[in-house]
């Protein structure tokens, strides 16, 4: 009797126990930061601008914003998951460090990857006036020094074939920060496609092998895409995913990974993964902070699961109408670049339809740069217009424009 009468009450205790405070997380990726001692007004940075989609000029003054956003709500953590930097040069790395700082004197702990932008970089440059003048790069070790405080100085492991490392988020968590990029191939530039060796992934193994025997969560951080967020991603824009990305996607989820946190196609985008074994891993894309539509994140992680928020810049002293411009530099920016790929992959289309066909995968390319994406009066009219001009109809009951589930703002179960 007085076994069961102490059993009732330790677990009328334990019911009363509150539940321990979420771990606040900020995520941002690709901020392609070029230090303000690298550029200054004039032809060379505007060409840059207009020909690569990056708003490198705003950049200092959106990631002040992001920062003192942060500060405000105090996060735990923030991951950063890779291009960090507008073409991996060492001022920039440097800079990008004092930006952050002040959330690290905080308390919050900064967790990085690199992307393809990062690293070994032939093409690092300063743009003043009318010049671009080269400046010097970051190596592997290099990049692995500066951000010693940010994962790699204290990282629970550390692969022998890459950057790739482990860090513990809390008791029961581990961050997998994977480092697919191909900067020991570089010879005249990037390499865009993204690809885990045979070495790194045994080792990725090993690791949710150890996590699952210790009961730990495992939540991951890589800049390419882990699954589709598109329809037809992987035959259109596959070098934004991983390579062999849907094996490496059922390897995930069947060992007990939850959530990848990604860049690199500069869209707000969250899309589940289901693996062929019936186990989901969600692939949660951040947008760019270097270009509409600015975005960041906010994640509660807890015991159940994460809640997720999304936000965006939209204004800097320098611009008021920084997110509106943007918008429409985008959009004319994606249709030109839509036009270009209708032509590579061989299309034969007059000019009329061809010019519709471009504006209708423009405004879907901003739309999904956002998130959430529908199709509204002006994309349906858009569409319609194709569709007159083609021989065979468009059915927009096919288009499925966003995979599930929400893409800002929700809550995920695990």
């Amino acid at each position: 009797m007085k076994y069961t009468l102490l059993s009732i009450i330790l677990l009328i205790i334990s019911s009363c126990t509150p539940a321990k405070e979420p771990l606040r997380m900020g995520v941002i990726t690709d901020t392609h930061y070029l230090s303000e001692q690298l550029m200054s007004n004039g032809p060379a940075l505007d060409g840059y601008i207009s020909a690569s989609g990056k708003n490198v000029k705003y950049i200092p003054a959106v990631l002040d914003k992001v920062v003192d956003d942060y500060l405000q709500n105090n996060i735990h953590i923030l991951l950063v998951c890779g291009d960090i930097t507008n073409d991996g040069e060492k001022q920039s790395h440097l800079d990008f460090l004092k930006k952050i700082k002040p959330l690290q004197d905080n308390g919050t702990r900064v967790f990085v990857i690199p992307g393809n932008h990062d690293i070994n970089m032939p093409v690092a440059s300063g743009y003043k006036g009318d010049k671009r003048l080269p400046v010097p790069t970051v190596s592997p070790d290099e990049f692995a020094g500066i951000y010693k405080e940010c994962g790699y100085g204290d990282a629970l492991k550390r692969d022998d074939n890459s950057l790739s490392y482990v860090a513990d988020l809390s008791h029961n968590t581990w961050l997998l920060a994977i480092d697919a990029a191909r900067y020991k191939e570089y010879t005249t530039g990037s390499i865009t496609a993204g690809r885990i060796s045979p070495e790194t992934e045994k080792w990725i193994l090993d690791v949710l092998k150890e996590a699952k025997e210790k009961r730990i969560e495992v939540i991951g951080m890589m800049h390419w895409g882990l699954t589709e967020h598109i329809m037809y991603q992987s035959m259109i824009f596959k070098d934004y995913l991983v390579d062999d990305w849907k094996r490496l996607a059922n390897l995930f989820a069947d060992n007990s990974m939850k959530a990848m946190f990604t860049g690199h196609f500069h869209s707000n985008d969250i899309t589940a993964f289901k693996s062929d074994n019936g186990n989901t891993i969600y692939d949660i894309e951040t947008g760019t902070l270097a270009a509409y539509p600015f975005s960041y994140r906010y994640v509660d992680l807890d015991q159940e699961g994460m809640s997720i928020e999304t936000k965006n810049v939209t204004a800097v002293p320098e611009n008021p109408k920084l997110a509106e411009e943007d918008k429409q530099r985008m959009l004319e920016l994606s249709t030109k670049l839509a036009k270009g790929k209708l032509g590579k992959f061989g299309y034969s289309l007059p000019d009329e339809t061809s010019a519709l066909f471009a504006n209708v995968l423009g405004q879907i390319f901003v739309r999904h740069a956002y998130g959430d994406e529908v199709i509204d009066g002006a994309l349906v009219d858009s569409i319609n217009k194709l569709s007159k001009s083609m021989d065979s109809p468009i059915d927009i009951n096919e288009i499925e424009l966003d995979f599930p589930p929400a893409d800002n703002n929700l809550r995920i179960i695990f």
